[in-house]
């Protein structure tokens, strides 16, 4: 009985504080709904690829979300109060909980790209960027400002500070799930359902990406917008100080149906969900919380996703409406990049009390390219069974396999320079109706984030469906970046520890056409040339390491692994980073 005055009561709570203003300011109301969650243009990423498919139906109760991404002058205000109230400490120019070793947020002593500053004691907004979004913060910053965002409006806290777990069935301010923010950003589009929160077709006016021309995208980094800036008005440089020369810019808008900004570009923004590559195969069809742990990264260690792309690096800033991304694939510096693309926006639920008890998913081991397993309904009613959609990209059914590893498992010695040298006898079969031609790529990503690649091989007939052990007369060889010769290169694992090597086969609509010849096709090349003719990619994740002693072979030829390909972008060159070839993102 006590628990449920207990209940009534911050239901109450909740009713005064949105009916005595109408609506809450700042934040949208986005009614509850059903949608189809995933890729719906056909997007295969070359790195973390398949990670938007199977498109799989949600619903979702009400929620609000803020309009806008939270700006600097909002997150100094926090993080003043939370000083006043002693629950934060400064170390080193970096902010944490009193007691705690998880960092919230970098003031200016800590990164040269921040904008809070820490002098005698209290925090200040730098460079006149009040309005524009938080960034060089982390994923426990973010939740630590929703839980002190909580506490100002006598709602109750979601975040343990302890954990980092979020309580789903309280109604207090929390970062949203992937699927909510999938959800708000479509802006209620359906049917058909947009690749942009606008439209299907990119609009650099609309937001601030690489491609933009807006007047921010001068002087010092990061190229940061105030939130809402693309509004569809006349914006003047007396009244906003931008960097540029223009004395006026005319701005689109690019607010959703739900009359959100910034869904697209500027920063990216954190969700509460744990990133998992499969985890779309077995998600929820009920207000999916979200995965209880993360995959792990090159670095071994487990992220948070982030959504809606960013002013740095990709094309279009990565911001597709379905694009999914943990927060390790930041740039060409990974995972050491800097944080100053990355913010976040607050949402809060609706009801959340009376909601049935929700918990995280247990993560489940998905074999690539296999069917997904299907949800068993439990008692906990947010397990519902998953209804299963049709989806021809990305096809569930195309599976890749050879007959010496599993998906997974340990790369037999003989494949690799520590043996013979032999390219691994593959299989492929499910490929979707319609494919032409195949292409297969065997890369390898390095602890700084820099991809590698062994085996190009493309032009393969649409009639072959397996490689033989050391195949000949089959399709056109590109190059590797050991050598840069058109032939498999063996990899030989450099360094201590176990190195994960992925072989990718795509099913492609028509054969690629490289305006280079074969020598010159590298990964990225084949890549673009590729571009919107993939029907659909199936992955093989094989680990080697090498055998203790070994040293390193120096083939006529084939020295070792070399530095960076020459043809990877220039980090100081903001013109490379924008065509830069992303971790998809």
């Amino acid at each position: 009985m006590k628990k449920y005055f207990l209940i009534l009561a911050l239901l109450m709570c909740m009713s005064a504080f949105v009916s005595a203003q109408g609506k809450i300011p700042g934040l949208a109301l986005i009614p509850g709904g059903s949608f189809e969650m995933g890729d719906h243009h056909g997007f295969v990423d070359p790195k973390h690829g398949g990670d938007e498919i199977p498109v799989h139906n949600v619903r979702l109760d009400s929620f609000y979300i803020g309009i806008n991404d939270v700006n600097t002058k909002e997150y100094c205000d926090f993080l003043n109060s939370a000083l006043a109230q002693k629950q934060i400490t400064v170390k080193q120019g970096g902010v944490y909980l009193v007691n705690g070793n998880d960092l919230l947020c970098e003031t200016r002593e800590m990164s040269p790209y921040s904008r809070i500053g820490w002098t005698d004691g209290k925090f200040t907004v730098l460079d006149r960027k009040e309005n524009h979004p938080i960034i060089c913060i982390r994923w426990p910053g973010a939740a630590a400002y929703c839980n002190w965002l909580s506490a100002q409006k006598g709602l109750p806290l979601c975040y343990n500070t302890s954990t980092w777990d979020c309580d789903f069935n309280k109604s207090g301010y929390r970062l949203p799930t992937e699927a909510e923010w999938e959800y708000a950003a479509r802006g209620g589009q359906q049917k058909p359902y947009w690749n942009f929160p606008w439209a299907n077709e990119a609009d650099p006016a609309k937001a601030n990406w690489p491609e933009s021309k807006n007047p921010y995208r001068s002087g010092p980094e990061p190229w940061t917008v105030p939130v809402g800036f693309f509004d569809g008005k006349l914006h003047s440089k007396s009244d906003y100080g931008w960097p540029g020369m223009q004395e006026t810019f005319q701005t689109a808008n690019g607010a959703n149906g739900y009359g959100l900004y910034d869904m697209a570009g500027n920063v990216w923004q954190f969700v509460n969900d744990w990133y998992v590559r499969d985890y779309y195969s077995y998600s929820p069809a009920e207000n999916p919380p979200g995965p209880e742990r993360g995959s792990l990264m090159p670095d071994g260690k487990a992220y948070r996703g982030m959504r809606g792309g960013n002013w740095f690096n990709g094309e279009n800033g990565h911001s597709r409406v379905s694009n999914r991304n943990p927060s390790y694939w930041r740039g060409p510096k990974d995972p050491d990049h800097p944080y100053y693309h990355i913010g976040f926006r607050v949402a809060l639920p609706v009801n959340a009390e009376s909601r049935p008890i929700l918990k995280p998913t247990p993560v489940q081991k998905v074999e690539r390219g296999e069917a997904a397993p299907k949800a068993q309904a439990s008692k906990d009613s947010n397990r519902l069974p998953r209804q299963e959609t049709s989806q021809t990209v990305g096809n569930s059914s195309f599976i890749l396999r050879s007959s010496q590893v599993s998906d997974g498992g340990n790369l037999p010695a003989e494949f690799t320079g520590d043996g013979s040298g032999d390219t691994l006898p593959l299989e492929w079969s499910g490929a979707p109706n319609g494919t032409k031609s195949y292409a297969l790529i065997m890369h390898h990503i390095d602890p700084k984030g820099v991809a590698k690649w062994y085996w190009i091989l493309y032009n393969i007939p649409a009639d072959v469906q397996s490689l033989s052990k050391n195949v000949k007369g089959v399709g056109t060889l590109g190059n590797n970046s050991v050598n840069e010769r058109a032939e498999y290169a063996p990899p030989h694992s450099k360094g201590p520890g176990p190195k994960n090597y992925i072989y990718t086969v795509y099913a492609l609509s028509a054969a690629p056409q490289p305006s280079v010849s074969p020598d010159k096709v590298n990964r990225e090349v084949l890549l673009e040339a590729m571009k919107d003719k993939i029907l659909a990619s199936a992955e093989l994740h094989v680990v080697y390491s090498r055998p203790e002693g070994s040293v390193e072979k120096a083939e006529e030829g084939r020295p070792g692994p070399p530095p960076p390909p020459r043809d990877r972008p220039n980090d100081s060159d903001p013109k490379s980073r924008q065509n830069e070839p992303p971790p998809k993102q």
